[in-house]
């Protein structure tokens, strides 16, 4: 399942966001044209309930290169996939006196067209997960928990 993996060429990539602060650890996220995030530090840590945290993102990022890592290699592969939903739980422990995220677990759910198609699926998984630019960016432990099924 290897031999779908992509071919690397060298390129550098380059992506850009600014910040602004608006109050006491809130803010909003801008990139481009695309729509603004409202930020703000957890609600744990005195944040302001409701909005996205640098935390919530990470663990979304994580399941989004994910998700359309998948995509793309279902694609390649001429999988046809019913649907796709995920969810992601990311723990964050104090490790050698410093708070990380220790571990990101991904939940995918997958619905394929036909029996046949679980194992493609599964195995398309995996190589999305070894594929993944986010999850290879982050030292906590990204394991997967997926739930494939078929319509047929």
């Amino acid at each position: 399942m290897n031999d779908y993996k992509v071919k690397v060429k060298g390129k550098r990539f380059i992506y850009r966001t600014n910040i602004k602060l608006t109050g006491k650890g809130e803010g909003i996220i801008e990139s481009g044209n695309k729509p603004s995030i409202e930020l703000s530090t957890p609600v744990e840590f005195g944040g302001k309930p409701g909005s996205w945290t640098p935390e919530d993102l990470l663990v979304a990022s994580v399941n989004a290169c994910l998700m359309t890592t998948f995509s793309y290699y279902a694609e390649k592969r001429g999988l046809k996939f019913v649907s796709y939903e995920s969810s992601a739980e990311g723990i964050i422990e104090l490790v050698e006196m410093q708070y990380i995220f220790s571990k990101i677990t991904i939940k995918p759910k997958i619905t394929v067209e036909s029996k046949g198609d679980i194992g493609v699926a599964e195995n398309l998984l995996k190589v999305s997960k070894e594929s993944c630019f986010v999850s290879n960016s982050v030292k906590a432990k990204v394991t997967l928990e997926p739930e494939v099924e078929s319509i047929s």
